[in-house]
């Protein structure tokens, strides 16, 4: 060795100190760069949130402008009456003078039109066209073959005074049909909006430019060049990250791009700045600091070499010594320089002494674990042999009396699959660990178990407590404590702690830990956060009368919603869920079970009264969802949206059949009007409410039954006085009316004359004809 650590150690640090010196000059010019960087895109975003604010303003307004015309009555009839101008036009010019107003009303409209699918016209403020002949045919039709209510794209259309560009939008008549019956188009006079916008941020904005969320362009002062600035990675990325910037190659020239989507209609808004521009002082900035750097760095060398010589001998001495010290030099042991010799020096003293201790440690540990494994999951046969163990790898627990506690750790991020994410959770569940730990070695012996069927166990002993009642409080109190801690110091970390029985011997700790484990499906009922006690769930049985109480109530709820009365089984849910919430005597198995019964009954009643060919897949469904639920209020929340649907599906199969009632009663009416027919005879027929029955029976007729009925019997009694020479007793009773002075109020009610005066003049019109 020839003063090889004292060359080592002089390049290295000679090394260092080109590294700190480019090191400090990247921070420097990065630092500035920010800086300005920071300044232009704080400027830019402001600029393009008041673009934003302004054009989705000017938007807002065309699309409630546009739900106004369509809910207009003179606008439905312009979509679906046909366009007959000889006979009818009033409508059609009704609504072109709408239209006309709207568009004088305001500075951003260039035109407004109506497409009717049945006519294949459209109709504006200065007439009629066909589609053919339309300017914008092709963005009709393409909105026209899409499933989408509405939509926005950008338009030219070249014109005798120049080209005009404008902001086209299409919205379906009526609202929301998917057939597309008919459709609005308005559009937008881009340049003034562009002007608007100008005006409105008091600069001048010609590099702002807006892009639909297809990147179409809307609105720019120069469309062509816009559209060979990006590719279609750039666009892909803006409408993937929302908002930001990124640096473009434009013509040659670095550009820096700002973008900002708008969550309104998911626009983008651009800004474009010369990079060279906008960053010319950070390269000033570079400059003088590499001069300054490059100085301090010869200075820096010379002063290495002084300080490193001072160094470098008690180095020196130590090597002496160490050789002094040694018998023989180190066997087949290669080394570099005076630090390598050191090293390998002392590892060849305790290398061999720490490798054995770290492969027993590590044996240790696997079979530690491995007989925790075993008594949690019983698979330990012989008792003598669990105890020596225990005893053996000093576990920390006594040979008897023991309870189970079961962890369920719930973290905000856990559906994050990165690896950066999984060490935080590993940490959180290391720290989760430490808390729990620490809390138990307040209530005596015990051992906690990480992750065990995705769990973590805590194997508690309960013998200093004599009383079982006593045991299981202080497993209770340490379950609390360790909640309290954990959600304490860790945001975002919710426990659920299921404890099992207080058992004697060590071969039952796995039936502890198998009732801690199902005390924790009850988690659905009690919410995340909870203790849940295989005791108490045994003991807190509700008696028999308690659960026919709740099925009288689900009864109740059933009933009101098969008679239509949805508020009140809304209500009824309400308090099935708040009682089941507030009854401490009433078990988790109980309420599982009644909430179960309640599911049940709402897919008995869908599949006996709805009656959808859908091979009971909604039912299904209801079933996986319930199963997701995770607390109480979930399932209120859920239950009332099931009750919600199936109301309206009943409510439609009601109607339905209210029609095929009321056609049959109607043809009832006509062939027994001879009859003495009342309203409650026909109610008795179909079983229905009295009072129910007259309401439906208008509802679908559009007359009530009595005045129904009178109309029959009296063009019948028209009949038999034209065309018989029955008297008057006679075709009162043949048509139902009974007595004569019945029919005869009727007539003079109906014609204004009696039933004598209705036949005297046909018979003297008779007379005149043939005379």
């Amino acid at each position: 060795m020839k003063r090889t650590v004292f060359i080592r150690l002089l390049f290295h640090l000679t090394i260092a100190m080109v590294v700190i010196t480019l090191l400090v000059g990247a921070l420097v010019y990065r630092y500035t760069n920010m800086m300005l960087k920071e300044e232009v895109l704080g400027t830019n975003t402001e600029l393009l949130d008041q673009t934003r604010k302004i054009v989705e303003q000017a938007l807002g307004e065309v699309q409630q402008m546009a739900s106004s015309l369509a809910l207009n009555s003179e606008v439905q009839k312009s979509v679906w009456l046909p366009w007959n101008l000889e006979e009818e036009y009033r409508f059609l010019k009704s609504t072109s003078d709408l239209f006309t107003d709207r568009i004088n009303s305001s500075n951003y409209l260039h035109s407004i039109y109506l497409y009717s699918a049945i006519n294949q016209k459209l109709i504006f403020g200065s007439g009629i066209t066909d589609l053919s002949d339309f300017a914008y045919r092709e963005g009709l039709q393409r909105f026209l073959g899409n499933r989408s209510a509405s939509a926005w794209e950008a338009a030219s259309l070249d014109s005798a005074s120049g080209s005009d560009n404008v902001i086209s939008f299409y919205f379906t008549v009526p609202i929301l049909d998917v057939q597309k019956k008919g459709a609005l188009l308005i559009n937008l006079k881009e340049d003034v909006l562009y002007n608007a916008v100008v005006n409105t941020n008091k600069r001048k904005l010609g590099n702002v430019a807006i892009l639909n969320s297809e990147g179409e362009v809307l609105s720019y002062n120069d469309k062509d060049r816009l559209l060979t600035r990006f590719d279609q990675a750039d666009i892909e990325r803006i409408q993937r990250e929302k908002e930001g910037y990124f640096i473009e190659t434009i013509g040659g020239v670095p550009t820096l791009v700002s973008y900002m989507t708008s969550s309104f209609n998911g626009w983008v808004y651009l800004t474009l700045n010369p990079y060279d521009e906008v960053f010319k002082r950070s390269k000033e900035v570079i400059r003088t600091t590499l001069i300054i750097s490059l100085i301090a760095l010869l200075l820096g060398i010379v002063l290495m070499v002084l300080v490193s010589r001072t160094y470098y001998r008690p180095v020196k001495r130590m090597v002496q010594a160490i050789s002094a010290h040694m018998d023989k030099p180190l066997p087949g042991v290669p080394y570099k320089d005076e630090f390598g010799f050191i090293g390998e020096s002392i590892n060849h003293l305790f290398n061999e002494n720490e490798e054995f201790k770290a492969k027993f440690r590590g044996q240790e540990m696997i079979l530690r674990d491995h007989v925790l494994v075993n008594l949690l999951s019983g698979k330990g046969t012989d008792p003598d042999e669990m105890l020596r163990q225990l005893q053996y790898y000093q576990l920390g627990l006594d040979p008897e009396q023991f309870i189970v506690l079961v962890v369920r750790i719930h973290l905000e991020e856990a559906g994050d699959a990165s690896e950066n994410a999984e060490q935080v959770r590993n940490l959180m569940h290391f720290q989760i660990r430490t808390i729990c730990e620490e809390t138990m070695a307040a209530y005596g012996k015990g051992v906690y178990v990480s992750q065990f069927h995705k769990h973590d166990v805590i194997i508690m002993n309960t013998g200093q407590w004599e009383e079982h009642n006593q045991a299981l409080e202080k497993a209770k109190e340490l379950a609390h404590r360790m909640i309290a801690g954990v959600t304490g110091q860790m945001e975002g970390v919710a426990l659920t702690v299921g404890i099992g029985g207080n058992y004697r011997k060590v071969s039952d700790i796995s039936l502890s830990y198998n009732e801690a484990v199902e005390a924790l499906l009850y988690e659905q009922l009690a919410g995340v956060g909870s203790i849940l006690s295989i005791h108490d769930m045994q003991v807190n049985r509700a008696s028999r009368n308690r659960f026919i109480a709740y099925r009288n109530q689900v009864d109740k709820l059933l009933a009101d919603l098969k008679t239509g009365s949805l508020d009140k089984a809304l209500q009824t849910k309400d308090q099935i869920i708040d009682q089941l919430h507030r009854d401490t005597q009433f078990g988790f198995s109980y309420k599982h079970m009644m909430l179960t019964h309640l599911l049940n009954s709402l897919v008995a009643v869908r599949v006996e009264l709805v009656q959808k060919d859908d091979s009971h897949e909604e039912e299904r469904r209801w079933y996986a969802d319930f199963a997701k639920l995770q607390n109480l209020d979930e399932i209120r929340g859920w239950i009332g949206l099931v009750l919600e649907q199936t109301a309206g599906e009943l409510q439609s199969k009601r109607e339905n059949k209210n029609v095929e009632v009321i056609e049959k009663l109607v043809d009832y009416i006509r062939q027994h009007y001879r009859e003495p027919i009342g309203l409650q005879t026909l109610a008795d027929l179909v079983f229905m409410n009295g009072n129910y029955l007259s309401k439906v029976f208008k509802e679908v007729t559009g007359q009530t039954f009595m005045d129904f009925l009178t109309e029959i019997r009296f063009a019948e009694a028209c009949r038999m006085l034209d065309d018989t020479e029955r008297n008057i007793n006679e075709i009162a009773e043949l048509t139902g009316f009974g007595q004569k002075q019945n029919l005869i109020r009727t007539f003079k009610k109906m014609t204004g004359q009696t039933p004598t005066e209705y036949r005297n003049r046909e018979v003297m019109e008779r007379l005149n004809e043939e005379n």
